[in-house]
């Protein structure tokens, strides 16, 4: 009896038996490719974000670099200007003290004038007592009150009777310097000068009065009458500065008030009446 082999099983059912777990499905293929896109995608929004933090980082960053070396160029140059400062206010402090140096000896120079002057009209009221030039005041005539003693030598100033008046005020000067009217006979005694066209000595006299008296309430009529008395000098820009100095810091006495009228009358004086 002749044996049969047995029949063949297809290919495609022997594979599905000896392969089961590698077969995928259609809808699996999709579903796992979407989760992989999906994933990609995450990645890559992830890291164009990343990307655009780390540029705005960057541009930040540069921002203030940018800032922080505007600032240091500007303290360079907040420095350069400091150090030329500090050479120009070295050059201004050297010549302030030239200046004050120079302005001491102008006023020892003054002082020097002035105490040789007082010397010299000393010398002279004595030979006028002697040739009989100099007033004749009875020394008992002469008040021990200084208010008393000031009233005559107004009374005489108003009389013309300018050596008269001189001689009481020196008189008053000279035995009560610190007396409340020192200031007001100092005056009057450089009203006389100008009123004698003594107009240097006047000047000398009054600078002495606001040197010594600058609180006197004489103050203000003395820069008026200084003023006047660089006028007959002929040295109108020093009596505009005197006056406008008088309407600054005494506008509201009279004598600061008749200042602005006077300041004007000076300023339209002509060129040859204010030394060419």
């Amino acid at each position: 009896m002749v044996r049969r082999a047995p029949p063949r099983m297809p290919v495609a059912l022997a594979l599905s038996l000896l392969l089961p777990a590698c077969w995928v499905t259609t809808n699996e293929h999709d579903r796992v490719r979407a989760e992989l896109d999906h994933r990609i995608g995450a990645l890559e929004n992830n890291d164009r974000q990343r990307r655009e933090q780390l540029q705005q980082a960057v541009d930040q960053a540069t921002a203030q670099v940018r800032t922080l070396n505007e600032q240091l160029e500007q303290a360079r140059t907040q420095t350069r200007n400091l150090a030329d400062l500090g050479v120009r206010i070295d050059a201004l402090e050297e010549r302030l003290r030239t200046l004050n140096g120079a302005l001491d000896d102008l006023r020892h120079s003054v002082d020097d004038a002035s105490n040789a002057r007082t010397a010299v009209e000393t010398r002279v009221t004595a030979v006028e007592r002697r040739v009989g030039l100099a007033p004749q005041v009875d020394p008992s005539q002469i008040p021990a009150d200084n208010g008393q003693l000031l009233a005559l030598a107004r009374t005489a100033f108003e009389a013309r009777d300018y050596t008269r008046a001189r001689f009481l005020t020196n008189t008053l000067l000279t035995r009560a310097a610190q007396d409340p009217l020192a200031d007001d006979a100092l005056l009057l005694q450089s009203r006389c000068l100008v009123a004698e066209n003594r107009a240097a000595t006047a000047v000398q006299d009054l600078n002495r009065l606001l040197q010594t008296y600058p609180n006197g309430d004489a103050v203000p009529d003395a820069l008026g009458v200084l003023a006047d008395a660089f006028v007959n000098l002929r040295m109108c820009t020093q009596a505009q500065r005197t006056l406008r100095l008088l309407i600054e810091r005494h506008g509201r006495t009279p004598a600061g008030t008749a200042a602005r009228a006077r300041l004007d009358q000076v300023r339209a004086l002509p060129r040859e009446a204010c030394g060419g």
